[in-house]
Parts: C-alpha cells; sequence; structure tokens
C-alpha cells in the first residue's frame, strides 16, 4: 500500500477514543458496495486537530514530520504555510479553513476559506461550494488565491476522508469512503460508505464550485 493511501494514525487514534468513550458505534462488519454505516459526528474542539494532520498530508509528507511549514513558489514569489496553525471552524452548512501564512510584504498573517457545505436537513453529499478569492491581505490573495483554495479543500477533504477509512473496511478489504459531509455550530459529521465497483482507485476526488 502507498504511504498516500494509509489512514494516518491520528484518525486511527481518535476514532479508538471515540468508541471507547461510546461516542461512535462499533465497527461495522464489513461493507458490500454503496452501503453506509453510522454517521460520524466530530466536535468542534477536535476539528482542528485532526485538521493540522491532513493539511501535512495535503502537503505531501505522508509519514511522520516535525515540519511545522511549506513554502509555496511561484516564479519570485514566495509564500510561506504554517501547517501547524491549520485550524477549522464551523457553522451552519459551513467549514472555514484559516491558514496562517507568511511572505515579505505582510510578515504572519492569516487567509480564510469558506465552504458551504451539506447541514441535517439538507445534506448535500461531498458538494462543496465557495468563492474564488479567499479572504486575507490582497497581496497574498492576488497571486495565491486558487492554491490557497485548493489546498483549503484537501484539507477537508482529508479531513473526511481519514475519519471515514479510520471507521472501517468494506468486503473487499477497502477502507470506507465519505459519502456525506455536513457542518453545524457543534461541529462536522462524515457519514462513511463502502465505495462502488467501478471506484476502483483507494483515492477520492471531490466537487467544488468557485463563485
Amino acid at each position: 500500500m502507498a504511504d498516500s493511501e494509509r489512514i494516518p494514525a491520528a484518525f486511527t487514534r481518535y476514532v479508538e477514543r471515540q468508541r471507547r468513550a461510546q461516542r461512535f458505534v462499533p465497527e461495522p462488519k464489513p461493507l458490500m458496495a454503496g452501503a453506509v454505516t453510522s454517521r460520524l459526528p466530530v466536535g468542534s474542539e477536535d476539528i482542528s486537530g485532526l485538521a493540522v494532520e491532513a493539511a501535512k498530508r495535503a502537503a505531501g509528507f505522508f509519514r511522520p514530520t516535525r515540519r511545522t511549514e511549506v513554502v509555496w513558489v511561484d516564479g519570485e514569489s514566495e509564500l510561506a504555510v504554517a501547517l501547524a496553525g491549520v485550524r477549522v471552524e464551523t457553522g451552519d452548512g459551513a467549514l472555514v479553513v484559516t491558514l496562517p501564512v507568511r511572505c515579505d510584504q505582510t510578515g504572519e498573517t492569516e487567509v480564510h476559506v469558506t465552504f458551504a457545505v451539506g447541514r441535517p436537513g439538507q445534506p448535500a453529499g461531498l458538494y462543496a461550494a465557495t468563492q474564488r478569492r479567499p479572504r486575507g491581505p490582497a497581496v497574498v490573495v492576488d497571486t495565491w488565491a486558487e492554491a490557497i483554495v485548493a489546498f483549503a479543500w484537501q484539507i477537508l477533504l482529508g479531513l473526511a476522508t481519514g475519519l471515514a477509512g479510520a471507521a472501517g473496511k468494506d468486503a473487499r478489504g477497502n477502507r470506507l469512503v465519505p459519502a456525506e459531509l455536513e457542518a453545524t455550530r457543534d461541529g462536522m459529521t462524515i457519514v462513511p460508505m463502502a465505495r462502488h465497483r467501478f471506484a476502483g482507485s483507494p483515492g477520492l476526488t471531490g466537487a467544488v464550485t468557485r463563485r
């Protein structure tokens, strides 16, 4: 199994702790293709810690690392992204990803990407909508908007994929994948599902629209 396909240990430990505390149901029996298991509610106080792990993987670190920062380069422009400071805040049908960044023109600052997602009673699967320009200093956003939005979305996908994958396996031994992502003021909820047979790749691609 490639390193990029492994479930980060932090997600496995989190799911195990939640099951011991009876906040998550016990691991289900292997599911048939297309079947879903019980919802996984993640409190707002736990999301950012897991988001840091997802950010490391989104940055290409698939094994444990002490690296806390990456530097993006585009021609003569550079932007440092502090992975250890990534956080995710939740609202009703919304997830806000905050990235601490730094460049010569701004010093330390932050950019924020808001995604509209499903909410209880209004499911949206893994569909999310966001704006083309994050909120943050213009000197940063003018150059890095597309990369920032893509990185923030990869963090959310990593969160959903890590939690669903740690929840169990399907009848063919593949890790479960997220079928739904919902958000409220109290946190986010993932619905794990056994992948369909035509989804042969262990990876996951979601859909985002930009307005």
